[in-house]
């Protein structure tokens, strides 16, 4: 049994305070989504926890908030909360679409976008599609703040660098000038409450019917969420109607094994993650036409 002392912090300084006070001791926590379940299994990451703060009820990190040039969603922010947002399904609609599709109705209630990102899992379907929108971080500790691309932030499977005396408060959104189309895909064991065993996230502009701005980002078929940028330049300013769909499949692929190497998984994943770049490449121009 793991035996931890509980705190709660009812401000952000509060929160820093203790921080910086017990570092490698505490753990922090707000929907527990995750949390939960590795203190119940005992989990191997909890060794040296002596505290677990909660951080639920820190005011102020649980807006959305249009700030001029991006959406700000605070870490306290539920999945629930992403897809109910009048602003998120105005200005970034594949945010809800993946939301949609994280695990039950009562873990979308729970679960943070900041926990989401901060358990870094390689299957999360929200940081696919954030890594897509090229968001980022941003951390508070008792020396500042700083700010960081998702991407960056990420560093690994279940990794991250957030330092030990950091809280990441908000995710920024860029907003992106002009009309643009998205599709998000999901692979998974069964139709509910399942991790993903692929994603994928495309947005891309059109212009003179041509891909314009596209971006791919996959998770689960690499060590982390990441965008196929070689695939991108491919597409990018490609006429729509005359793509060779199967050998971009191939070409997709090929790409995630370039990243991984050849696994137990790649005679699986090579081909799905061709097929869900094909799948959601023509959803979108049916969309169009």
């Amino acid at each position: 049994m793991i035996e931890f002392e509980a705190l709660k912090a009812n401000s952000l300084e509060e929160a820093l305070d203790i921080l910086a006070e017990k570092k490698k001791e505490v753990r922090m926590v707000a929907g527990g989504t995750d949390m939960l379940v590795q203190i119940h299994h005992e989990s191997d990451d909890l060794k040296g926890m002596e505290y677990l703060l909660d951080i639920s009820s820190i005011p102020g990190l649980d807006l959305i908030e249009d700030n001029n040039e991006y959406l700000k969603i605070g870490a306290l922010c539920t999945h629930s909360e992403i897809m109910d947002s009048v602003l998120v399904n105005e200005k970034f609609p594949i945010l809800k679409k993946a939301a949609e599709v994280i695990g039950s109705t009562q873990i979308r209630n729970r679960g943070t976008v900041g926990g989401n990102i901060n358990n870094a899992s390689p299957a999360a379907d929200l940081v696919t599609a954030l890594i897509a929108l090229d968001a980022s971080v941003v951390l508070h500790s008792k020396h500042g703040k700083r700010e960081l691309s998702l991407s960056e932030f990420i560093t690994g499977p279940y990794m991250t660098d957030r330092y030990e005396d950091e809280i990441l408060t908000e995710v920024k959104v860029p907003y992106i000038q002009g009309e643009y189309f998205d599709c998000y895909q999901k692979v998974k064991r069964r139709q509910a409450v399942a991790i993903a065993r692929i994603n994928l996230a495309v947005i891309t502009k059109l212009k003179d019917n041509k891909f314009d701005d596209i971006r791919i980002a996959f998770g689960s078929a690499t060590p982390t969420a990441m965008r196929f940028r070689e695939i991108e330049a491919e597409l990018e300013g490609s006429d729509l109607n005359k793509i060779d769909y199967d050998k971009l499949a191939d070409e997709t692929g090929q790409a995630m094994v370039n990243i991984t190497g050849e696994r137990w998984s790649t005679p699986y994943k090579r081909p799905v993650v061709g097929n869900l770049l094909k799948r959601a490449l023509q959803s979108i121009v049916k969309e169009v036409q």
